[in-house]
């Protein structure tokens, strides 16, 4: 009963078989006849060949029939599903070769391939700081490829590499039978250039049931034979290297190298490369970051099976470097067991990679800024433009990789502590708020991303209200454990408030010889801020001052005029000193070393605002200024990358400098396209070189600005961090301590830094820790004091200012005097008093000369009262405007700048919104 049951069923499966077969047939037959009809001429005599040659098979077939029928059709059966599926094959065959299921490279395509490389960015002391790409890929020669990785590619990935042609019906048979046999350990079936041509074209996803990955696999047969007809095996094993995948963005051999053990592929030792190699099977699951015991495991089988295949040996005259490589990438028994123990010792060099590492603000002013700029005057040979993030470039910038990195760890440094003297100076206090007016929240929130979803989603504004005020857990940045995120619960509106409090930075350090940039910090963290702060525009406050004094000079001021010390009204603005003292004699380099507001209003009243929006302009200013007086104090808007211009103009003897970030650049083949107008000028010099500032002018400002660190408002700068050498510079604060900076040079290099918040809202309430020198001042302090600790880069501060003598000579006086300037030259004249001077400044002057005189004569005639007039006690006096003196100057007497301290008590209280210092 049984056996009949399975003949009724064959029987029926047969018929269904057959008729299907008819169906499919007639619907056919209209489309196919036609066609048949024009090939008969040419099939014919096939099919007549074909028939003479099948003509004893199908005598049997007819036979059995007669005697087995149901076998004879099985037979048929079995036979037409293979005829079909013979067809069926082919036919995918030609559609896939000619590009039915897309692109299929020609050979002209194959033979010029050009992957999509990575740029890569170096500094100039030749560290790979960073890279730009779509994929993150460099191509290498195989002659820069460890032996070890080509016998361990070999041994795992294609033993009969040098046997085949790009297919191997071996290793096909080979994992047909592990299937049948459920073996496991005989090794893929696909070769290397299968897998090539799958790494240069990837694979696609058809819609077809179950025919994708044939598909995909008809194609990649393909391709591997044209590839082996193209490229020679030494080529094909370059170009597999430079492309195969190691997981995430990282492709080729070169940069999973420099990932996982930060080595040069050709250093890689046997473990090493058995273990990248190991991972091609599958490289998440095989990472050894992330899974090391099945990292080890995979090793120790791909070490394994170097040893087995030890005993492989090629050579070929037209073939050395392979043929070198093999001989010396083979791995002994001894070597092996000496290995396979150890732990595979991988970790992530994320250094070079996205918006990690070292100068990440830097690299992205070159993507935003720079390279846009230098390749749209550039093209290829073939007049097409270079694409920065395929094109396999390579970047050598000014950077310098050290310089950098303590530039980075000075901000790391100091703003963690500023954002903690911060959160301390506003606590507990009730009277306002650390960013004054909520508006400033309200408008930080309308321009957040969660607002703008919620506006698109058309939510009613109690929901949005309710949204960003019900807490939920985020990451977000914080200063602890030395920056970086923090998991917590707020609500949104308290992580706008959190960040709004948060203290920035920008820092920049140039060559000011060549405008080369070797430090660029434009920020506190870049995962978290992208704004970048070197480029941002904030009120400069008294670091504009050096251009009053400028412009000054040039109208023949010179630096031992003295001015008088008073409050002055210039129209309707009524400038004020941030400390509230008058009354006493400054010179003009004093006024610059104590940043004496009223002084430079003075400069500015006497040499014009055009004159000194000119020589802004002429120094490097690039940003619209306001035609006021409140210039001269720094009431505009500046970036402290124009700042560096201006006094790199100073340092570099009154010859501005240009910021330049880039040296040369180079393609893929590693020819010269770009080298930068500095290094052209190297090369070619007598080119013209335009003075902003006379050499004369620019040492005396340079003299003058040594005060300000030697004895005035940035003496800090060598109190706190003991910088010796010759430095210049200026301290810089904002209305309502909002910002601060702090910018000084020495003979090799500027730096400068700018510290506050995101908005000027956002301040300190006093100048104790709102001005300058306590606010950026250390940044700039902390990286010269970790550049002086530094064997190679101490020289830096080694170096002394080239003056000439009569610049000197111009400084022959005090920097201020609580006496008249005329009062002054009398009491010179007398030996015992000007030795008191030298020796004890200006402390009890009064005392000494009515000790000294009373009312005897001095010279023969008697003391003049006028001598007396304007001699306080202790300090200077305030004097009203209707008092105002007449400027006076000397150059006949050297003495120290008054060291006295002023009395909080008698001083004039500062009024709101005078900065300066």
């Amino acid at each position: 009963m049984a056996i009949n049951g399975i003949n009724e069923g064959w029987k029926q499966l047969i018929s269904k078989y057959t008729l299907i077969k008819e169906a499919v047939a007639a619907k056919i037959a209209p489309y196919w006849t036609p066609i048949a009809a024009r090939l008969n001429p040419f099939w014919q005599p096939v099919r007549e060949k074909y028939a003479q040659w099948t003509e004893p098979i199908r005598v049997w077939h007819r036979k059995l029939k007669e005697s087995r029928p149901m076998l004879a059709n099985g037979i048929q059966w079995s036979y037409d599903i293979a005829r079909y599926g013979f067809y069926f094959f082919f036919g995918l065959v030609f559609f896939a070769w000619i590009g039915l299921f897309g692109h299929m490279p020609d050979s002209d395509e194959l033979r010029n391939i050009e992957n999509s490389n990575s740029t890569e960015i170096y500094s100039a002391d030749s560290i790979l700081i960073g890279k730009f790409y779509i994929e993150n890929r460099t191509e290498i020669g195989l002659s820069s490829i460890s032996p070890y990785v080509i016998t361990a590619l070999l041994a795992v990935e294609d033993k009969r590499f040098f046997e085949h042609s790009g297919i191997d019906l071996r290793s096909m048979l080979r994992v047909f039978k592990g299937l049948a046999t459920n073996q496991s350990g005989l090794g893929g079936g696909s070769t290397l250039p299968q897998q090539l041509a799958k790494n240069l074209f990837p694979r696609k996803k058809y819609y077809i049931p179950g025919l994708s990955l044939l598909i995909n696999k008809i194609r990649e047969n393909i391709i591997s034979s044209k590839l082996e007809s193209i490229y020679n095996k030494e080529e094909l094993l370059a170009l597999y290297l430079n492309t195969v995948p190691f997981g995430g963005d990282r492709y080729g051999i070169n940069v999973a190298s420099r990932y996982f053990y930060n080595k040069k592929a050709k250093e890689l030792n046997a473990a090493e490369a058995a273990t990248l190699i190991g991972m091609l099977k599958a490289t998440t699951a095989l990472d050894p970051t992330r899974n090391p015991k099945n990292s080890q495991k995979r090793r120790n089988l791909v070490l394994n099976r170097m040893v087995a295949n030890s005993n492989f040996t090629f050579q070929s005259d037209e073939l050395k470097t392979v043929s070198s490589l093999i001989a010396n990438g083979k791995l002994s028994q001894e070597e092996y067991d000496k290995i396979k123990d150890k732990p595979v010792n991988a970790r992530k060099y994320t250094g070079a990679d996205g918006t990690e590492g070292v100068g990440a603000y830097f690299r992205e002013y070159l993507r935003i800024t720079v390279m846009p700029r230098i390749l749209a005057g550039l093209q290829k040979e073939d007049g097409t433009k270079y694409n920065l993030y395929r094109d396999g470039l390579k970047i050598y910038t000014t950077l310098d990789s050290r310089m950098q990195e303590f530039a980075e760890k000075a901000v790391q440094k100091h703003m963690s502590f500023l954002q903690d003297q911060f959160y301390k100076h506003w606590k507990g206090y009730t009277e306002e708020k650390p960013w004054g007016d909520d508006k400033w929240l309200e408008e930080q929130k309308l321009r957040s991303e969660r607002y703008l979803k919620l506006k698109e989603a058309e939510a009613a504004d109690s929901t949005i209200e309710k949204s960003f005020n019900e807490p939920v857990k985020m990451t977000v940045f914080t200063w602890k454990k030395g920056g970086g995120d923090t998991d917590t619960i707020m609500t949104p509106m308290d992580s706008i408030k959190h960040y709004f409090l948060l203290l920035n930075t920008g820092f920049m350090a140039m060559d000011h010889s060549n405008g080369h940039i070797k430090a660029w910090v434009g920020g506190t963290d870049f995962k978290y801020f992208k704004y970048d702060h070197i480029l941002s525009k904030r009120q400069v406050g008294s670091t504009f001052k050096p251009i009053v004094y400028a412009a000054a000079l040039r109208d023949s001021v010179m630096p031992c005029d003295f001015m008088y010390n008073e409050k002055v009204t210039i129209e309707d603005w009524s400038p004020g000193n941030s400390d509230g003292v008058y009354g006493d004699w400054v010179t003009i380099a004093g006024g610059l070393a104590y940043s004496i507001n009223t002084i430079a209003a003075k400069l500015i009243e006497k040499v014009g605002i055009q004159a000194t929006i000119d020589m802004a302009k002429n120094m490097g200013i690039t940003t619209p200024m306001p035609r006021e007086y409140g210039i001269s104090l720094g009431a505009a808007d500046i970036m402290l990358y124009d700042m560096m211009k201006v006094y790199g103009t100073i340092a570099n003897k009154g010859i501005r400098p240009e910021p330049t970030a880039v040296i040369k650049i180079t393609d893929r083949n590693g020819k010269v396209i770009y080298e930068s107008a500095e290094e052209n000028k190297i090369k070619y010099p007598g080119r013209d070189t335009t003075h902003v500032l006379s050499e004369r002018d620019a040492s005396i400002m340079t003299k003058m600005m040594q005060n300000v660190i030697d004895r005035g408002t940035g003496s800090k700068f060598r109190n706190a961090y003991g910088v010796v050498g010759e430095f210049a510079g200026k301290t810089g604060t904002t209305q309502n301590h909002s910002d601060g900076w702090f910018i000084t040079f020495n003979p090799t290099l500027v730096t400068g830094a700018w510290v506050g918040g995101p908005s000027p809202a956002v301040r300190f309430r006093d100048m104790n820790q709102g001005q300058g020198s306590a606010m950026a001042l250390p940044v700039v302090g902390e990286f010269w004091y970790q550049i002086r600790n530094d064997k190679k880069l101490k020289k830096l501060t080694d170096t002394r200012f080239e003056m000439e003598d009569t610049i000197r000579t111009f400084f022959n006086c005090p920097l201020r005097i609580p006496i008249s300037p005329d009062s002054l030259s009398v009491i010179m004249q007398d030996s015992t008093l000007r030795d008191s001077i030298v020796k004890n400044g200006y402390r009890n002057l009064k005392d000494i000369l009515n000790q000294r005189f009373g009312t005897d004569t001095l010279g023969g005639e008697g003391l003049n009262e006028e001598i007396l007039e304007g001699v306080p006690d202790e300090q200077p006096i305030e004097k009203s405007n209707d008092k105002k003196k007449e400027d006076k100057k000397t150059t006949d007497a050297i003495l120290p700048a008054d060291k006295k301290k002023t009395d909080p008590k008698k001083t004039v209280p500062k009024k709101n919104g005078e900065g300066g210092r």
